[in-house]
């Protein structure tokens, strides 16, 4: 017997530590997570602009992460379709590009899976660290310059 899996997803572009806090808390209520990173299409369809780190990047990250069995990538957003081909029994939920609709959240069920939500993750987040990089507020404010 495999135990339960738990599949997390997002976009894990310049990944932090909320993204860090997310998996840890996932992998700790499974005994096997398998992550979906968005591939560079439905990434930059659900935050409006396309990733800073490519897909091959940051599945690499994600697949080095501790607490992650295994990476995948996700060319589309439909949960079902992920859960036919990974098998997970709950999916974990939380920021921004991990939302899941009442409507997928009851199809989900109706296949045995439940969904978790982690509403409190630590407080870095993609957006901040965008608009860091646009010149936003904060913007230079302990980088460094590597020659």
């Amino acid at each position: 017997m495999q135990g339960v899996i738990g599949f997390s997803f997002g976009s894990f572009d310049l990944f932090h530590v909320g993204h860090l806090d997310l998996l840890r808390r996932a992998a700790a209520r499974c005994d096997r997570l398998v992550v979906g990173v968005l591939d560079d299409r439905l990434a930059a369809g659900r935050r409006g602009s396309a990733p800073i780190v490519p897909l091959i990047e940051r599945l690499e990250i994600v697949a080095e992460v501790a607490c992650v069995a295994e990476a995948v990538a996700l060319a589309d957003a439909d949960l079902l379709a992920a859960h036919a081909a990974v098998g997970f029994h709950a999916v974990f939920a939380g920021g921004p590009d991990a939302p899941v609709s009442a409507a997928a959240e009851r199809a989900l069920s109706a296949a045995g899976v439940r969904v978790v939500r982690f509403d409190d993750l630590a407080a870095t987040a993609s957006p901040v660290l965008r608009s860091a990089l646009d010149g936003g507020v904060g913007a230079g404010e302990g980088r460094s310059s590597v020659a």
